[in-house]
């Protein structure tokens, strides 16, 4: 079992974040203290604030991830929950679908797409960045100091349309670009982050029977994130010449 202090997950109130906190309520091999659940109104959120009545360990925060200028507020606001070990994984995975084909796409859908699945895991991680450095050095001994999730990590979710090499049929304008330039962003943080003891890496869910993925995805949502769960966990490195998805299996870039 793999002991975690703390784990925030953006995007918490439905879907794969959803059960992504469910998980790590109840999922065997981990086990974390505490559990923070970031989404854009916490007030209708109905499935957290059910899960938080039974489960003290579980925090409601809000946070539209577009809202940049309010990061330093959430920042404030999880400090005192995760205290001096700091925090100890952030998951990015808020994130909003597109498919336009060309003559559908305009401007206004595909800066917006990439407002939320490129620009805001980026500056979400930088926010965060002094209480996951503090939880790397916190833990640093526990792990002998190499990388993993239970020291320091940031995991981005991903798509499998992100891949350039893999893509035959076109479409998902928006969508494809920002979860391509997602995953060269978890790159470059996989590199710079690494000598602060910080692993990141960007992860497929697979095509998930949620709101978003719709209702004609090839996996269930608990599948995929146990899949996930188990990958992360065995995370040492950032793989560099591809990105996991929810089977282990490395797709191309």
């Amino acid at each position: 079992m793999a002991n975690l202090d703390s784990v925030l997950i953006t995007g918490a109130s439905r879907g794969i974040g959803l059960e992504f906190v469910k998980q790590f309520l109840s999922n065997p091999l981990v086990n974390i203290k505490v559990i923070i659940a970031a989404c854009r109104s916490p007030e209708k959120a109905t499935a957290l604030q059910d899960l938080k009545k039974s489960n003290s360990h579980l925090h409601v925060v809000q946070l539209d991830v577009c809202k940049f200028d309010s990061y330093d507020s959430v920042v404030g606001e999880v400090r005192p929950i995760v205290g001096d070990k700091g925090l100890t994984l952030l998951i990015n995975n808020a994130g909003i679908m597109a498919r336009p084909k060309l003559d559908a796409v305009t401007a206004e859908q595909m800066l917006s797409v990439l407002s939320t699945n490129t620009v805001a895991p980026v500056l979400l991680t930088k926010a965060f960045l002094p209480l996951l450095t503090m939880a790397a050095k916190v833990n640093a001994g526990k792990v002998n100091d190499g990388l993993s999730i239970s020291r320091a990590g940031v995991i981005n979710i991903t798509s499998s349309l992100a891949s350039i090499k893999n893509n035959e049929s076109a479409g998902y304008y928006g969508y494809r670009e920002s979860k391509a330039a997602l995953n060269m962003s978890t790159q470059s943080l996989s590199i710079e982050l690494k000598p602060q003891g910080i692993l990141v890496q960007s992860i497929h869910p697979g095509w998930v029977r949620t709101d978003m993925g719709g209702p004609k995805g090839e996996v269930d949502v608990v599948e995929s994130v146990t899949g996930m769960l188990e990958v992360m966990l065995n995370l040492k490195e950032n793989h560099k010449t591809g990105y996991y998805d929810w089977k282990g299996r490395v797709l191309p870039f």
